[in-house]
Formats: structure tokens, C-alpha cells, sequence
């Protein structure tokens, strides 16, 4: 019985190891190391017209003629709608009339004025008079141009919101015009690629069921980080004469990324999806902490980590479901593969 009691302390002893490596699961790890990043990106991209108006009135006015087809072509200045002007255009002859009326009436007034025959007061009164109806004048011919909406620019109109003799009030929407002979590739780049010279860089794209390729010149740069995707917006510029584009299409964006430029790559299977973006389990201390990262290029085997965990760290890539919070680790490996 003693020697019972002797052997039962270590077999404890044993059974309390082997309850604690139980506990503590085994996975491959691998050590984050640098990497080139000798391949280009590839990202969505979004066809925008240079120039995009909803054309609306200015005054309030009946419509007498719609000179626009939907879709048709329009050049710049020309007279898309008219709105009846019959009432400006009376208000104007009677006006112009007047203006005659007073400037005979001045001519006299300085006549007499040289001649002393009336005073300096009479003489400014009336030519004051014929002053401000000049410019009532002008009032007349700006409002009555108004009511002429014209083209703003070069390019195709939309579906038109007005029919022949609606009444129009100020800011009516008559049509939206839009200047497809020119585009606008908009698209955003990590952060990490701030520092590229990426002005005057013309970068290619594909959109879908187009088996040819497109060139667009980036001219332009957000100021500031997107901070809810770490992204910057670029503008490239994109010569659509031929018509083969419209706004609003998907692009596909390929921009070549600096052949000397290093970055920490991970293993793809050690990469986590989930709601809150990516992030991956580190071995630390002999526990498991997982940790957001932010993703960017992704090749064959390897994903780039633009941020979250830096060269050394020890990442791992087996055993992800099983993995929890602080629980205990034991690598199978310690280089990278």
C-alpha cells in the first residue's frame, strides 16, 4: 500500500502534465518577413463624365419650344429650350421707346443748359432719369435671355423632364447634360503607395465584356486618407472620343507598383476574413492574440500586410478554427516556409 501511495504522486504529477499539454495546441507557424513587391495592383475603378449638369430654369416661364432630341448631340450655347417671353419683349419696346423719348428730351436739356435757359438741377434730373431706364433696359434684355436655356457645354443630353407647354418655375429640372467625350477614372490606392510618384503616370484598365485594353493619365490626388478605408482617391484622365465608354462603368485598374519597394507577406491560409475587415492569429508569450490587419497585394501564396504586424512577427497558419483568445500555443516549427 506504500508503495501504492509512493507511485500515485508522480503518476498524479504526470497526469496534470498531460492534462497541461493537452491544453496547449499545436500549429505551424510562420516568421513575417519582407518581401518585393515586384507585381501590380489591381483595383476598382469607377468611369465618371468630366463635366455632368442638370440643366433647370432660371425664371418662371411657360415652355413654347423643346429644340432637343434625348440623346442627341448639342454644342455648346445652343438653345435647348424657350420659354414664352412675349410679356419681357412688350416691357422692352415700350422701354426702348421711353429711352427714345429721353435722350431727345436730354439733347434739348443741354441746350438750354448751355444756353442758361435751365438750370443744372432740371438738366440732372432728366438725365438721371434717362439713366436708370438705360439700365432697366439691360434688366429687360438679361431676363429675356434667360428665358433661352442653352447648352452649357458640348455633349449629349439625358431624358428631358419637361413637356411643350409646361409651366416652369425658377430651378425647374429641364434635362441633365453630360460630356461623354471626356472621362474621369476615379479610383483609390493604399495608403502605403502615398509616396509613389504617382502623378503624370498613365495607368491601364479593363472593363467588363472588353476585351481591349484603355489608358487614362492620373492628373490629380486627394488631399487627404480616406480614414474609414485608408485609401486616397486618384483622377485619371481618359480620352473617350470614340464613344466606347459611358459614365458610371466598372473599371478594372492595373498600377505598377515600385520593383524595389518591401513589404511584410504572410501565408494566404493564415489570413482571417471576417466583419470587421482582415486580421490574423500571432504567436506571443506562448499565447494566441489575434490581431487586424490591413491587406493588400495577394498573390498565388502569399498575402502583403500594408499594416498590423511587422517583419519578425510569428504568424499562424494552421489550426485557425481551434484558435482562441490567450489559450496556449506550441509551434511545430520556428523558420519560415
Amino acid at each position: 500500500m506504500g508503495d501504492d501511495a509512493i507511485s500515485s504522486g508522480p503518476k498524479g504529477e504526470k497526469s496534470k502534465r498531460g492534462g497541461g499539454d493537452k491544453k496547449s495546441l499545436p500549429v505551424s507557424v510562420y516568421i513575417a518577413d519582407l518581401q518585393k513587391s515586384e507585381d501590380g495592383l489591381t483595383l476598382p475603378g469607377t468611369l465618371v463624365a468630366r463635366e455632368r449638369v442638370e440643366m433647370a430654369s432660371e425664371l418662371t416661364g411657360r415652355v413654347v419650344s423643346i429644340n432637343f432630341k434625348e440623346g442627341q448631340f448639342v454644342r455648346r450655347g445652343e438653345v435647348l429650350v424657350r420659354l414664352n417671353d412675349d410679356e419681357l419683349q412688350a416691357q422692352l419696346l415700350r422701354a426702348e421707346y421711353q429711352q427714345t423719348l429721353l435722350s431727345e428730351k436730354l439733347e434739348r436739356q443741354k441746350i438750354l443748359l448751355s444756353k442758361e435757359a435751365v438750370s443744372r438741377e432740371d438738366y440732372d434730373q432728366v438725365s438721371t432719369e434717362f439713366n436708370v431706364l438705360k439700365q432697366d433696359i439691360e434688366q429687360l434684355k438679361i431676363k429675356i435671355e434667360k428665358m433661352k436655356i442653352r447648352a452649357p457645354f458640348d455633349g449629349v443630353i439625358g431624358f428631358r423632364n419637361i413637356s411643350l407647354g409646361a409651366m416652369l418655375v425658377q430651378n425647374s429640372k429641364v434635362a441633365t447634360i453630360v460630356d461623354v467625350a471626356h472621362m474621369i477614372l476615379e479610383f483609390s490606392v493604399p495608403e502605403k503607395y502615398v509616396r509613389n510618384k504617382l502623378i503624370g503616370t498613365t495607368v491601364n484598365f479593363t472593363i467588363e465584356g472588353m476585351s481591349e485594353p484603355f489608358h487614362a493619365l492620373v492628373y490629380a490626388m486627394d488631399p487627404e486618407v480616406d480614414v474609414k478605408t485608408r485609401t486616397l482617391m486618384l483622377r485619371a484622365r481618359f480620352d473617350n472620343r470614340r464613344g466606347l465608354l459611358r459614365p458610371g462603368m466598372y473599371a478594372k485598374v492595373s498600377l505598377s507598383s515600385q520593383k524595389n519597394a518591401l513589404s511584410v507577406y504572410v501565408p494566404n491560409q493564415s489570413v482571417v476574413s471576417g466583419v470587421k475587415g482582415h486580421s490574423v492569429w500571432l504567436l506571443r508569450e506562448g499565447k494566441a492574440a489575434m490581431i487586424q490587419v490591413r491587406t493588400g497585394l495577394r498573390t498565388v501564396d502569399m498575402m502583403e500586410i500594408i499594416s498590423g504586424i511587422e517583419k519578425g512577427d510569428t504568424v499562424i497558419t494552421t489550426g485557425l478554427m481551434q484558435l482562441r483568445e490567450g489559450i496556449s500555443i506550441t509551434p511545430t516549427n520556428l523558420k519560415a516556409e
